[in-house]
């Protein structure tokens, strides 16, 4: 988790408003900063005299530590965004909130980001009443109509990467490292008009867009992706099949982890905080019907 502010000779012991920043699956806090400071959601907030909290849950490049298990364990990668929902984020939260002397903060959360808080706030009350507001950027509960790569995934491999960690357990997926940094100056080192670049961005997100600064293209792809666990990926696969904003199936040892056959449904019209939604048309992970659903 990162911390900034800026300074300015006004400045008094009064706290701050907090506005805390959590990024999207494979992605990290970097997120919040990679665009020139004018045009970068962190620096903006501070420079607006927030206390700008941002967060990175387990198993991206800066939350690789754990007090039993190395990263190179399996046990390390057992996680999907449940865990990250039921304790990633109320920790973080929690400390944000205790450093910066106040009772609650401004959430803003970007894909993953979104869901964590739509699973966390709907599920425990007392955790709810520490955000004042939800900004919802590209929102995702459901993602039945996800289009593109992710969809793709989640149609043909998520049977065989489920027996997979079945039987062997989960590990890294998409790590942030020399080889995919190399990967990623091979395929966009040109810049964003490099058509094999546009078209592995477009399968993934979606069209491009004119507001993207092509000269900064190589930085976003040094910091993204910033890896997860294939357990969270297979998680989100499940959803695509499934249409339903649910918790990790386990299938047949689903009464083992829930005490019922099915995998319980996270239920968002118990989310009480203040909620706004940000998307796109052509967003493709954010699926305006999706959205609508949410």
């Amino acid at each position: 988790m990162k911390f900034m502010y800026y300074y300015t000779e006004k400045d008094t012991t009064k706290p701050r408003p907090i506005i805390f920043l959590q990024h999207g699956l494979l992605g990290s806090s970097a997120d919040w900063t990679t665009n020139i400071p004018s045009q970068s959601a962190a620096y903006v907030f501070a420079d607006a005299g927030f206390d700008v909290w941002i967060g990175n849950v387990r198993g991206n490049v800066y939350s690789l530590r754990h007090r039993k298990y190395s990263h190179f364990q399996p046990a390390f990668w057992n996680f999907s965004f449940d865990d990250m929902a039921t304790i990633d984020i109320p920790t973080m939260i929690r400390k944000a909130l205790s450093v910066s002397r106040q009772k609650s903060l401004y959430y803003v959360g970007h894909s993953q980001g979104t869901a964590v808080m739509f699973a966390q706030g709907s599920e425990d009350q007392e955790f709810a009443k520490n955000i004042s507001a939800f900004f919802a950027l590209a929102p995702v509960s459901t993602v039945k109509h996800i289009r593109g790569l992710m969809s793709y995934i989640g149609s043909h491999f998520i049977s065989h990467m489920g027996k997979l960690i079945e039987l062997f357990g989960a590990y890294e997926f998409m790590p942030s490292n020399i080889f995919s940094k190399f990967f990623a100056f091979l395929i966009c080192g040109t810049g964003f008009s490099n058509p094999l670049c546009d078209n592995i961005l477009f399968q993934i997100g979606g069209p491009n867009s004119k507001d993207i600064n092509m000269t900064r293209v190589m930085i976003y792809m040094d910091h993204t992706p910033a890896g997860t666990s294939t357990k969270n990926i297979v998680h989100w696969a499940q959803m695509t099949q499934s249409g339903k904003f649910c918790k990790y199936d386990y299938g047949s040892q689903n009464m083992k982890f829930y005490g019922q056959k099915t995998a319980p449904e996270y239920d968002i019209s118990q989310l009480k905080i203040p909620t706004y939604l940000y998307y796109s048309v052509d967003d493709w992970l954010a699926d305006p019907l999706d959205v609508e659903y949410t």
